[in-house]
């Protein structure tokens, strides 16, 4: 009977420390995602910083391009991190 709450014993503390570092992951890759985010945020501040004039029509139509490159990249960004929150949520409870 010891074996047996010696084993759940062990594999209970196991079980923590495989959910302790599943978090510690999770919070690393949400860093290196807000990191990312500002990034496209600074690039899209510094494309806003030099916009083209309205006559210049093929400088616009590739500044827009580039802006929703940027944001679209940016949407992406916010989907990976609501998933590690999700993820996170659930090693929690």
């Amino acid at each position: 009977m010891s074996k047996k709450k010696d084993s759940d014993e062990l594999f209970d503390k196991l079980l923590e420390l495989n959910i302790k570092y599943a978090i510690e992951d999770s919070n690393i890759k949400m860093e290196m995602i807000n990191n990312r985010i500002k990034f496209y945020q600074t690039l899209i501040s510094n494309l806003e910083d030099n916009k083209p004039l309205f006559f210049q029509k093929n400088k616009l139509i590739e500044y827009n391009n580039k802006k929703k490159e940027y944001e679209n990249k940016i949407s992406e960004l916010y989907t990976q991190l609501g998933g590690e929150y999700e993820m996170i949520e659930k090693l929690y409870f």
